[in-house]
Protein backbone atom coordinates (compact mmCIF):
# COMPACT_ATOMS: atom_id res chain seq x y z
CA UNK A 1 0.00 0.00 0.00
CA UNK A 2 3.26 2.44 1.01
CA UNK A 3 4.20 2.21 -2.78
CA UNK A 4 0.55 3.54 -4.36
CA UNK A 5 0.94 6.58 -5.32
CA UNK A 6 -2.21 8.20 -4.69
CA UNK A 7 -2.01 6.50 -0.86
CA UNK A 8 1.09 8.30 -0.44
CA UNK A 9 0.10 11.83 -1.49
CA UNK A 10 -2.89 11.96 0.34
CA UNK A 11 -1.46 11.03 3.72
CA UNK A 12 1.83 13.39 3.60
CA UNK A 13 -0.46 16.45 2.46
CA UNK A 14 -3.13 15.69 4.21
CA UNK A 15 -0.96 15.32 7.41
CA UNK A 16 0.91 19.15 6.35
CA UNK A 17 -2.41 20.50 6.12
CA UNK A 18 -3.79 19.31 9.62
CA UNK A 19 -0.16 20.46 11.19
CA UNK A 20 -0.87 23.53 9.61
CA UNK A 21 -4.61 24.16 10.42
CA UNK A 22 -3.49 22.85 14.28
CA UNK A 23 -1.19 25.82 14.27
CA UNK A 24 -3.67 28.12 13.00
CA UNK A 25 -6.54 27.77 15.49
CA UNK A 26 -4.26 27.42 18.57
CA UNK A 27 -2.89 30.84 17.66
CA UNK A 28 -6.69 32.13 16.81
CA UNK A 29 -7.56 30.84 20.34
CA UNK A 30 -4.57 32.14 22.07
CA UNK A 31 -3.69 36.36 21.31
CA UNK A 32 -2.37 36.79 24.64
CA UNK A 33 0.49 34.40 25.89
CA UNK A 34 1.88 33.16 28.78
CA UNK A 35 3.86 30.49 30.46
CA UNK A 36 0.89 28.10 30.74
CA UNK A 37 0.37 28.85 27.03
CA UNK A 38 3.54 28.76 25.91
CA UNK A 39 4.02 25.38 27.25
CA UNK A 40 0.99 23.97 25.42
CA UNK A 41 2.50 25.43 22.22
CA UNK A 42 5.95 23.32 22.62
CA UNK A 43 3.71 20.30 23.55
CA UNK A 44 1.66 20.60 19.97
CA UNK A 45 5.01 21.14 18.22
CA UNK A 46 6.33 18.17 19.73
CA UNK A 47 3.44 15.98 19.18
CA UNK A 48 3.35 16.87 15.52
CA UNK A 49 7.16 16.39 15.47
CA UNK A 50 6.38 12.87 16.47
CA UNK A 51 3.61 12.22 14.43
CA UNK A 52 5.78 13.04 11.50
CA UNK A 53 8.60 10.57 12.63
CA UNK A 54 6.06 7.67 12.93
CA UNK A 55 4.89 8.20 9.34
CA UNK A 56 8.78 8.81 7.96
CA UNK A 57 9.67 5.62 9.56
CA UNK A 58 6.12 3.45 8.00
CA UNK A 59 6.20 5.86 4.37
CA UNK A 60 9.93 5.67 4.46
CA UNK A 61 11.36 7.38 0.98
CA UNK A 62 11.34 10.76 0.84
CA UNK A 63 9.86 11.71 4.69
CA UNK A 64 13.11 9.72 6.00
CA UNK A 65 15.46 11.59 3.85
CA UNK A 66 13.24 15.46 4.29
CA UNK A 67 13.44 15.09 7.74
CA UNK A 68 17.04 14.89 7.39
CA UNK A 69 17.09 17.79 5.62
CA UNK A 70 14.81 19.34 8.11
CA UNK A 71 16.82 18.74 11.06
CA UNK A 72 19.33 21.36 10.37
CA UNK A 73 16.76 24.21 9.05
CA UNK A 74 16.45 26.43 12.21
CA UNK A 75 15.36 29.12 10.28
CA UNK A 76 12.03 27.52 9.13
CA UNK A 77 11.38 24.94 11.91
CA UNK A 78 11.56 25.78 16.07
CA UNK A 79 13.49 24.49 18.02
CA UNK A 80 11.45 21.79 19.73
CA UNK A 81 10.73 19.97 16.26
CA UNK A 82 14.34 20.19 15.28
CA UNK A 83 14.94 18.33 18.43
CA UNK A 84 12.26 15.28 17.86
CA UNK A 85 13.96 15.28 13.89
CA UNK A 86 17.65 15.04 14.42
CA UNK A 87 17.55 11.41 15.79
CA UNK A 88 15.79 10.64 12.59
CA UNK A 89 18.06 7.94 11.01
CA UNK A 90 17.27 5.32 7.98
CA UNK A 91 15.32 2.57 10.09
CA UNK A 92 14.73 0.92 6.86
CA UNK A 93 13.53 -3.27 7.26
CA UNK A 94 15.89 -5.24 3.73
CA UNK A 95 14.41 -5.76 0.85
CA UNK A 96 13.78 -9.87 0.22
CA UNK A 97 17.44 -11.36 -0.97
CA UNK A 98 15.95 -12.58 -3.59
CA UNK A 99 14.49 -9.25 -5.28
CA UNK A 100 17.84 -7.64 -4.27
CA UNK A 101 19.73 -10.32 -6.83
CA UNK A 102 16.84 -10.30 -9.30
CA UNK A 103 17.82 -6.23 -9.68
CA UNK A 104 21.43 -7.21 -9.80
CA UNK A 105 21.09 -9.59 -12.60
CA UNK A 106 19.51 -7.20 -14.49
CA UNK A 107 21.67 -4.23 -14.56
CA UNK A 108 24.73 -6.59 -15.21
CA UNK A 109 22.88 -8.88 -17.85
CA UNK A 110 24.48 -12.12 -16.81
CA UNK A 111 24.46 -14.11 -13.78
CA UNK A 112 25.79 -12.94 -10.65
CA UNK A 113 27.82 -16.10 -10.53
CA UNK A 114 29.58 -15.01 -13.70
CA UNK A 115 31.65 -12.37 -11.93
CA UNK A 116 31.08 -13.67 -8.20
CA UNK A 117 32.16 -16.28 -6.33
CA UNK A 118 30.62 -15.68 -2.88
CA UNK A 119 27.62 -13.41 -1.99
CA UNK A 120 26.00 -12.46 1.81
CA UNK A 121 22.90 -14.39 2.29
CA UNK A 122 21.57 -10.47 3.68
CA UNK A 123 22.71 -7.20 3.32
CA UNK A 124 24.65 -5.84 5.93
CA UNK A 125 23.43 -2.87 5.70
CA UNK A 126 19.95 -1.20 4.98
CA UNK A 127 19.12 2.45 4.26
CA UNK A 128 16.06 4.28 2.33
CA UNK A 129 17.94 4.09 -0.89
CA UNK A 130 20.56 0.91 -1.09
CA UNK A 131 21.22 -2.11 0.60
CA UNK A 132 24.72 -3.30 0.65
CA UNK A 133 26.00 -6.84 0.20
CA UNK A 134 29.61 -8.58 1.02
CA UNK A 135 30.75 -10.51 -2.04
CA UNK A 136 33.82 -11.48 -3.63
CA UNK A 137 35.13 -11.67 -7.09
CA UNK A 138 36.40 -14.27 -8.87
CA UNK A 139 40.25 -12.95 -8.59
CA UNK A 140 39.78 -13.08 -4.57
CA UNK A 141 38.97 -9.35 -3.80
CA UNK A 142 36.23 -8.70 -1.31
CA UNK A 143 33.72 -6.29 -2.58
CA UNK A 144 30.62 -4.30 -1.00
CA UNK A 145 27.92 -3.76 -3.34
CA UNK A 146 25.52 -1.75 -3.10
CA UNK A 147 22.26 -2.34 -4.51
CA UNK A 148 19.65 -0.07 -5.19
CA UNK A 149 16.26 -0.39 -3.26
CA UNK A 150 13.06 -1.66 -5.12
CA UNK A 151 10.78 0.73 -6.46
CA UNK A 152 12.63 3.64 -5.07
CA UNK A 153 13.04 5.69 -7.69
CA UNK A 154 9.11 5.07 -8.32
CA UNK A 155 8.36 6.12 -4.16
CA UNK A 156 10.75 9.46 -4.56
CA UNK A 157 9.00 10.46 -7.66
CA UNK A 158 5.80 10.20 -6.00
CA UNK A 159 6.79 12.15 -2.67
CA UNK A 160 8.25 15.14 -5.12
CA UNK A 161 5.39 15.35 -6.00
CA UNK A 162 3.38 15.75 -2.83
CA UNK A 163 6.25 18.01 -1.76
CA UNK A 164 5.88 20.11 -4.39
CA UNK A 165 1.65 20.44 -3.44
CA UNK A 166 2.73 21.31 0.24
CA UNK A 167 5.21 23.74 -0.11
CA UNK A 168 3.11 25.37 -2.66
CA UNK A 169 0.18 25.77 0.34
CA UNK A 170 3.12 26.43 2.73
CA UNK A 171 4.59 29.30 -0.01
CA UNK A 172 0.73 31.21 -0.61
CA UNK A 173 -0.52 30.44 3.32
CA UNK A 174 2.10 30.29 5.99
CA UNK A 175 4.87 33.00 6.85
CA UNK A 176 7.23 30.00 5.65
CA UNK A 177 6.64 32.25 2.14
CA UNK A 178 8.36 34.81 3.18
CA UNK A 179 10.90 33.39 5.69
CA UNK A 180 12.67 31.14 2.81
CA UNK A 181 13.01 30.71 -1.11
CA UNK A 182 10.57 27.46 -0.99
CA UNK A 183 10.70 27.31 -4.92
CA UNK A 184 14.94 27.17 -4.47
CA UNK A 185 14.74 24.19 -1.41
CA UNK A 186 12.61 22.01 -3.45
CA UNK A 187 14.72 22.05 -6.58
CA UNK A 188 17.80 21.53 -4.20
CA UNK A 189 16.19 18.81 -2.89
CA UNK A 190 15.15 17.48 -6.42
CA UNK A 191 18.82 17.91 -7.20
CA UNK A 192 20.43 16.43 -4.64
CA UNK A 193 18.76 13.41 -3.59
CA UNK A 194 17.68 13.17 -7.42
CA UNK A 195 21.90 12.27 -7.56
CA UNK A 196 21.87 10.30 -4.85
CA UNK A 197 19.57 7.77 -6.45
CA UNK A 198 21.98 7.79 -9.78
CA UNK A 199 24.92 5.24 -8.16
CA UNK A 200 27.16 6.67 -11.13
CA UNK A 201 27.19 10.24 -10.20
CA UNK A 202 28.14 8.49 -6.46
CA UNK A 203 30.83 6.86 -8.30
CA UNK A 204 32.40 10.11 -9.79
CA UNK A 205 31.90 11.56 -6.68
CA UNK A 206 33.87 8.74 -4.99
CA UNK A 207 36.82 9.38 -7.22
CA UNK A 208 36.63 12.76 -6.66
CA UNK A 209 37.54 12.62 -3.08
CA UNK A 210 40.01 9.87 -3.43
CA UNK A 211 41.68 12.34 -5.91
CA UNK A 212 41.77 14.99 -4.04
CA UNK A 213 42.78 13.17 -0.31
CA UNK A 214 45.05 10.50 -2.47
CA UNK A 215 48.34 12.23 -0.57
CA UNK A 216 47.11 11.81 3.18
CA UNK A 217 47.77 9.00 4.58
CA UNK A 218 45.67 9.65 7.81
CA UNK A 219 42.78 8.84 5.10
CA UNK A 220 41.24 6.68 2.97
CA UNK A 221 38.42 5.97 0.49
CA UNK A 222 37.97 2.90 -1.04
CA UNK A 223 38.54 1.74 -4.60
CA UNK A 224 35.22 1.72 -7.08
CA UNK A 225 35.24 -0.29 -9.75
CA UNK A 226 33.54 1.40 -12.37
CA UNK A 227 33.37 -1.99 -14.93
CA UNK A 228 30.91 -3.88 -12.60
CA UNK A 229 28.92 -0.67 -11.24
CA UNK A 230 26.02 0.91 -12.64
CA UNK A 231 23.16 2.90 -12.35
CA UNK A 232 21.46 1.11 -9.72
CA UNK A 233 24.81 -1.25 -8.88
CA UNK A 234 27.90 0.55 -7.02
CA UNK A 235 30.71 -2.35 -6.85
CA UNK A 236 33.74 -0.92 -4.44
CA UNK A 237 36.63 -2.39 -2.46
CA UNK A 238 35.46 -3.85 0.94
CA UNK A 239 37.27 -2.27 4.22
CA UNK A 240 37.11 -3.88 7.58
CA UNK A 241 36.58 -1.17 9.70
CA UNK A 242 34.01 -0.04 12.27
CA UNK A 243 32.19 2.84 13.17
CA UNK A 244 34.27 5.79 14.34
CA UNK A 245 32.24 6.54 17.47
CA UNK A 246 31.71 2.57 18.15
CA UNK A 247 33.97 3.47 21.61
CA UNK A 248 35.11 0.04 22.67
CA UNK A 249 36.21 -0.92 19.28
CA UNK A 250 38.66 2.17 19.95
CA UNK A 251 39.52 1.09 23.38
CA UNK A 252 40.37 -2.64 22.18
CA UNK A 253 43.03 -1.84 19.49
CA UNK A 254 44.75 1.29 21.46
CA UNK A 255 43.30 4.09 19.26
CA UNK A 256 44.35 7.46 20.38
CA UNK A 257 40.74 9.48 20.47
CA UNK A 258 41.96 12.63 20.25
CA UNK A 259 44.07 12.03 17.36
CA UNK A 260 41.41 10.57 15.41
CA UNK A 261 39.07 13.38 16.55
CA UNK A 262 41.77 15.51 15.11
CA UNK A 263 42.01 13.62 12.36
CA UNK A 264 38.46 13.99 11.34
CA UNK A 265 38.06 17.08 12.79
CA UNK A 266 40.86 18.37 9.78
CA UNK A 267 38.62 15.86 7.05
CA UNK A 268 35.63 18.39 7.07
CA UNK A 269 37.34 21.67 7.77
CA UNK A 270 38.91 20.63 4.58
CA UNK A 271 36.21 20.28 2.71
CA UNK A 272 34.13 23.28 4.42
CA UNK A 273 36.52 26.03 4.12
CA UNK A 274 37.74 25.21 0.70
CA UNK A 275 35.71 25.87 -2.59
CA UNK A 276 34.51 22.29 -4.16
CA UNK A 277 33.00 19.11 -3.02
CA UNK A 278 31.79 18.34 0.11
CA UNK A 279 30.32 15.15 2.17
CA UNK A 280 27.40 16.05 3.15
CA UNK A 281 25.69 12.72 5.10
CA UNK A 282 28.70 12.47 7.26
CA UNK A 283 26.78 10.04 10.07
CA UNK A 284 28.81 7.47 11.81
CA UNK A 285 27.77 4.88 9.39
CA UNK A 286 29.71 6.51 6.83
CA UNK A 287 32.96 7.44 8.82
CA UNK A 288 34.76 4.24 9.71
CA UNK A 289 37.65 3.72 11.11
CA UNK A 290 40.63 0.39 10.89
CA UNK A 291 42.34 -1.31 13.58
CA UNK A 292 45.08 0.63 12.84
CA UNK A 293 43.46 3.94 13.14
CA UNK A 294 43.09 5.45 9.39
CA UNK A 295 39.66 6.76 9.16
CA UNK A 296 37.96 5.33 6.50
CA UNK A 297 34.75 7.86 4.57
CA UNK A 298 32.47 6.04 2.35
CA UNK A 299 28.86 7.05 0.39
CA UNK A 300 29.25 10.03 -1.58
CA UNK A 301 25.89 9.91 -2.93
CA UNK A 302 24.89 13.03 -0.93
CA UNK A 303 27.77 15.74 -1.78
CA UNK A 304 27.06 19.34 -1.88
CA UNK A 305 29.26 22.13 -3.60
CA UNK A 306 31.20 25.18 -2.39
CA UNK A 307 31.42 27.81 -5.14
CA UNK A 308 34.93 29.12 -5.37
CA UNK A 309 33.36 32.81 -5.13
CA UNK A 310 31.24 31.48 -2.24
CA UNK A 311 34.49 30.12 -0.09
CA UNK A 312 36.02 33.60 -0.83
CA UNK A 313 32.76 35.35 1.24
CA UNK A 314 33.03 32.88 3.68
CA UNK A 315 36.90 33.77 4.23
CA UNK A 316 35.87 37.40 4.18
CA UNK A 317 33.30 36.82 7.10
CA UNK A 318 36.33 35.34 9.22
CA UNK A 319 38.48 37.98 8.56
CA UNK A 320 35.40 40.47 9.53
CA UNK A 321 35.56 38.56 13.05
CA UNK A 322 38.57 38.43 13.64
CA UNK A 323 38.96 42.41 12.49
CA UNK A 324 35.52 42.72 14.68
CA UNK A 325 34.42 44.08 11.13
CA UNK A 326 30.86 43.18 12.03
CA UNK A 327 29.86 45.49 8.80
CA UNK A 328 32.32 43.42 6.76
CA UNK A 329 30.05 40.03 7.96
CA UNK A 330 26.82 41.78 7.41
CA UNK A 331 27.83 42.49 3.53
CA UNK A 332 29.15 38.83 3.46
CA UNK A 333 25.85 37.39 4.77
CA UNK A 334 24.65 39.54 2.29
CA UNK A 335 25.59 38.41 -1.02
CA UNK A 336 25.68 34.78 0.07
CA UNK A 337 21.79 35.55 0.44
CA UNK A 338 21.66 34.63 3.98
CA UNK A 339 19.47 38.46 4.14
CA UNK A 340 16.17 38.94 3.30
CA UNK A 341 15.48 42.34 1.30
CA UNK A 342 13.75 43.69 4.31
CA UNK A 343 16.63 42.59 6.50
CA UNK A 344 17.42 45.99 8.76
CA UNK A 345 21.23 45.41 8.70
CA UNK A 346 22.54 47.69 11.37
CA UNK A 347 20.07 45.63 13.97
CA UNK A 348 21.82 42.54 12.89
CA UNK A 349 25.01 43.68 13.15
CA UNK A 350 24.75 45.15 16.38
CA UNK A 351 22.88 41.77 17.58
CA UNK A 352 25.90 39.79 16.13
CA UNK A 353 28.40 42.44 17.47
CA UNK A 354 26.91 41.83 21.03
CA UNK A 355 26.46 38.01 20.55
CA UNK A 356 30.01 37.48 19.79
CA UNK A 357 31.77 40.37 22.19
CA UNK A 358 29.34 37.94 24.29
CA UNK A 359 30.92 34.53 24.33
CA UNK A 360 34.55 35.84 23.32
CA UNK A 361 34.20 37.83 27.16
CA UNK A 362 32.72 34.82 29.05
CA UNK A 363 33.18 31.61 26.82
CA UNK A 364 35.66 31.17 24.15
CA UNK A 365 38.57 29.27 26.05
CA UNK A 366 36.40 27.31 27.94
CA UNK A 367 34.67 26.50 24.64
CA UNK A 368 33.25 22.77 25.37
CA UNK A 369 29.54 20.93 23.80
CA UNK A 370 27.10 23.20 26.37
CA UNK A 371 29.23 26.42 25.05
CA UNK A 372 28.42 25.22 21.47
CA UNK A 373 24.80 23.94 22.21
CA UNK A 374 24.31 27.90 23.92
CA UNK A 375 25.35 29.07 20.86
CA UNK A 376 23.39 27.06 18.21
CA UNK A 377 20.17 27.68 20.48
CA UNK A 378 21.04 31.54 20.26
CA UNK A 379 21.66 31.18 16.16
CA UNK A 380 18.40 29.68 15.77
CA UNK A 381 16.45 32.46 17.96
CA UNK A 382 18.09 35.15 15.78
CA UNK A 383 17.42 33.58 12.03
CA UNK A 384 14.14 32.66 13.34
CA UNK A 385 13.59 36.24 14.50
CA UNK A 386 15.16 38.44 12.30
CA UNK A 387 14.84 38.46 8.21
CA UNK A 388 17.83 35.63 7.77
CA UNK A 389 17.22 32.72 5.68
CA UNK A 390 19.39 29.94 5.31
CA UNK A 391 19.92 29.70 1.35
CA UNK A 392 19.23 26.25 -0.45
CA UNK A 393 22.61 25.95 -1.32
CA UNK A 394 24.17 26.07 1.62
CA UNK A 395 21.41 23.57 3.61
CA UNK A 396 23.42 20.59 3.16
CA UNK A 397 26.86 22.48 4.25
CA UNK A 398 25.00 23.36 7.85
CA UNK A 399 23.67 19.80 7.95
CA UNK A 400 26.94 18.08 7.35
CA UNK A 401 28.72 20.21 9.55
CA UNK A 402 25.80 19.61 12.37
CA UNK A 403 26.25 16.00 11.99
CA UNK A 404 30.51 16.19 11.84
CA UNK A 405 30.05 18.11 15.53
CA UNK A 406 28.20 15.46 16.99
CA UNK A 407 30.03 12.67 15.41
CA UNK A 408 33.58 14.35 17.16
CA UNK A 409 31.79 14.84 20.33
CA UNK A 410 31.26 11.32 20.57
CA UNK A 411 34.84 10.44 19.32
CA UNK A 412 36.43 12.73 21.57
CA UNK A 413 34.07 14.51 24.48
CA UNK A 414 36.97 16.81 25.91
CA UNK A 415 37.44 18.18 22.39
CA UNK A 416 39.16 21.96 22.31
CA UNK A 417 37.62 23.16 19.35
CA UNK A 418 40.01 26.15 19.52
CA UNK A 419 43.17 24.25 19.87
CA UNK A 420 41.95 22.25 16.87
CA UNK A 421 40.88 25.19 14.87
CA UNK A 422 43.48 27.87 15.63
CA UNK A 423 46.34 26.47 12.99
CA UNK A 424 44.06 25.42 11.11
CA UNK A 425 42.17 29.21 10.54
CA UNK A 426 45.65 30.80 10.72
CA UNK A 427 46.96 28.57 7.42
CA UNK A 428 44.00 29.70 6.04
CA UNK A 429 44.20 33.57 6.70
CA UNK A 430 47.89 32.63 5.22
CA UNK A 431 46.67 31.53 1.82
CA UNK A 432 44.07 34.54 1.93
CA UNK A 433 46.81 36.85 2.35
CA UNK A 434 49.30 34.99 -0.66
CA UNK A 435 45.84 35.66 -2.55
CA UNK A 436 44.54 38.69 -1.85
CA UNK A 437 48.00 40.39 -0.20
CA UNK A 438 48.91 40.66 3.74
CA UNK A 439 45.84 41.42 5.29
CA UNK A 440 47.70 42.42 8.46
CA UNK A 441 49.42 45.09 6.08
CA UNK A 442 46.58 46.04 3.92
CA UNK A 443 44.72 47.18 6.92
CA UNK A 444 47.89 49.07 7.70
CA UNK A 445 48.09 50.23 4.67
CA UNK A 446 44.50 51.34 4.41
CA UNK A 447 44.41 53.09 7.66
CA UNK A 448 47.31 55.29 7.47
CA UNK A 449 46.87 56.33 3.70
CA UNK A 450 44.11 59.03 4.73
CA UNK A 451 46.24 60.53 7.19
CA UNK A 452 49.30 60.84 4.99
CA UNK A 453 47.38 63.40 3.25
CA UNK A 454 46.68 65.24 6.24
CA UNK A 455 49.92 67.17 5.35
CA UNK A 456 48.39 68.32 1.75
CA UNK A 457 45.25 69.00 2.84
CA UNK A 458 46.03 71.37 5.42
CA UNK A 459 48.37 73.19 2.50
CA UNK A 460 45.23 73.14 0.22
CA UNK A 461 43.19 74.77 2.60
CA UNK A 462 45.61 76.87 3.20
CA UNK A 463 46.39 77.88 0.19
CA UNK A 464 42.73 77.81 -1.34
CA UNK A 465 41.25 81.14 -2.90
CA UNK A 466 38.95 81.72 -0.13
CA UNK A 467 41.89 81.58 2.91
CA UNK A 468 44.26 83.63 0.47
CA UNK A 469 41.28 86.37 -0.06
CA UNK A 470 40.38 86.87 3.72
CA UNK A 471 44.61 86.23 4.63
CA UNK A 472 45.15 89.34 2.36
CA UNK A 473 42.12 91.50 3.64
CA UNK A 474 43.79 91.09 7.38
CA UNK A 475 47.36 91.17 6.60
CA UNK A 476 48.34 92.48 10.27
CA UNK A 477 47.23 89.04 11.21
CA UNK A 478 49.84 87.21 9.50
CA UNK A 479 52.57 87.53 11.92
CA UNK A 480 52.52 85.52 15.10
CA UNK A 481 49.11 84.35 15.56
CA UNK A 482 49.30 82.95 12.25
CA UNK A 483 52.54 81.49 12.41
CA UNK A 484 52.08 80.29 15.80
CA UNK A 485 48.47 78.93 14.62
CA UNK A 486 50.37 76.75 11.86
CA UNK A 487 52.96 75.79 14.59
CA UNK A 488 50.08 74.29 16.45
CA UNK A 489 47.68 72.51 13.43
CA UNK A 490 50.99 70.49 12.06
CA UNK A 491 52.06 69.64 15.51
CA UNK A 492 48.92 68.50 16.39
CA UNK A 493 48.62 66.60 12.95
CA UNK A 494 52.12 65.33 12.98
CA UNK A 495 52.01 63.66 16.41
CA UNK A 496 48.69 62.70 15.65
CA UNK A 497 49.85 60.69 12.35
CA UNK A 498 53.18 59.32 14.22
CA UNK A 499 51.63 57.90 17.55
CA UNK A 500 49.22 55.89 14.64
CA UNK A 501 51.99 54.71 12.55
CA UNK A 502 53.80 53.78 16.07
CA UNK A 503 50.41 51.79 17.37
CA UNK A 504 50.10 49.50 13.75
CA UNK A 505 53.63 49.00 13.70
CA UNK A 506 53.54 47.78 17.56
CA UNK A 507 50.27 45.65 16.82
CA UNK A 508 51.44 44.55 13.64
CA UNK A 509 54.96 43.33 15.21
CA UNK A 510 53.78 42.00 18.21
CA UNK A 511 55.70 44.60 20.25
CA UNK A 512 54.61 45.08 24.06
CA UNK A 513 57.28 47.93 24.34
CA UNK A 514 56.67 49.66 21.14
CA UNK A 515 53.10 49.22 22.11
CA UNK A 516 53.43 51.73 25.85
CA UNK A 517 55.77 54.18 23.74
CA UNK A 518 52.97 54.07 21.15
CA UNK A 519 50.27 54.42 23.94
CA UNK A 520 52.12 57.64 25.75
CA UNK A 521 52.56 59.33 22.29
CA UNK A 522 48.66 59.17 21.60
CA UNK A 523 48.44 61.19 24.56
CA UNK A 524 50.75 63.69 23.67
CA UNK A 525 48.98 63.88 20.61
CA UNK A 526 46.05 64.23 22.51
CA UNK A 527 46.68 66.80 24.34
CA UNK A 528 47.75 68.87 21.48
CA UNK A 529 44.99 68.92 19.69
CA UNK A 530 43.21 70.06 22.69
CA UNK A 531 45.64 72.67 22.01
CA UNK A 532 45.05 73.49 18.79
CA UNK A 533 41.76 73.60 19.61
CA UNK A 534 41.69 76.00 22.57
CA UNK A 535 44.00 78.25 20.31
CA UNK A 536 41.73 77.85 17.54
CA UNK A 537 39.00 79.01 19.72
CA UNK A 538 40.63 82.03 20.44
CA UNK A 539 41.60 82.53 17.08
CA UNK A 540 38.57 82.48 15.90
CA UNK A 541 36.97 84.72 18.23
CA UNK A 542 39.91 87.33 17.76
CA UNK A 543 39.04 86.90 14.00
CA UNK A 544 35.27 87.65 14.35
CA UNK A 545 35.88 90.55 16.76
CA UNK A 546 38.43 92.43 13.90
CA UNK A 547 36.21 91.24 11.02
Amino acid sequence: MKTNSLYRISVIVFMFIKFMMQLYFFNKRNKHWDSDTHERWESLLKKQASEYRERAIQLQGLMIKAGQFLSTRADILPDVFLQELEDLIDRVPPVPARISRQLLEKEWGRSIWDWLSELSEQPVASASIGEVYRGRLHNGEEVAIKIQRHNIEKIFRTDFKALRIILWIANHFTKFGKQADLKSLHKELVKTIGNELNFSKELKNGEYFKKRFHDQEQFYIPQYFEEYSTRRVLVMEWIDAEKVTNTSFLQKNNIDRKELAKCVFHFFMGQLLDDGMFHADPHPGNILVTPNGTLVVIDFGMVGTIQRQDASKLRKMVEGFVLEDYQLVIQQLQEMGFLLPHANKHKLQSILKHSVESYLDDDLYKLDLDVIENIFKDLQELVQEQPIQLPSEFAFLGRAGSIALGLLTIVDPEIDFIALGKPVIKDWLKETEEEEGNLRLQVLKDSVKPLLAVPRNLNNWLQSPKYTRRAEARREWRGYEHQRYVLLIGFSSATFLVSLIFLFLSLLLEANSLFTFSIFITIVSALSSFLFLFFHKRWVSSFREND
